[in-house]
């Protein structure tokens, strides 16, 4: 139950963060030279967002949550909220676009989090 609680609280976690007005930030730095804030953002939003979705498969009673099936619809979901959050701030949040980079940095984040979470299990350090 805490599980499913934390994966709701990612999703409206990020709606609420992508629903603040563009203005209500400081203008992007880049970070590593190349990668502007913002994106390492998206990234590290969607990369716990899809974390916390095979987490609570993981501790699920059903074996059907831990195939490799459910993992990729996991990465879908993440991938198809991150483009219509994309929509959603592009005709709904004040001084927020449509951006093809923002989606991309969101499926990165969802991506990544699968080798991790992997790796991690792996170990046991995750149990």
């Amino acid at each position: 139950m805490k599980t499913r609680l934390w994966v709701i609280a990612e999703i409206v976690i990020i709606f609420v963060l992508l629903s603040l007005p563009g203005n209500s930030f400081h203008t992007s730095s880049n970070w590593f030279g190349f990668l502007p804030f913002d994106k390492i953002v998206h990234i590290g939003l969607f990369g716990s967002l899809a974390f916390s979705f095979f987490y609570h498969f993981e501790k699920s009673t059903s074996q059907k949550l831990k195939t490799v099936r459910a993992k990729a619809y996991v990465l879908i979901f993440c991938m198809l909220y991150g483009i219509a959050m994309e929509y959603y701030q592009k005709y709904y949040v004040p001084s927020r676009g449509f951006e093809v980079a923002d989606m991309l940095a969101d499926s990165v984040g969802a991506i990544l989090a699968l080798p991790i979470f992997t790796w991690l299990l792996n170990k046991s350090i995750i149990k």
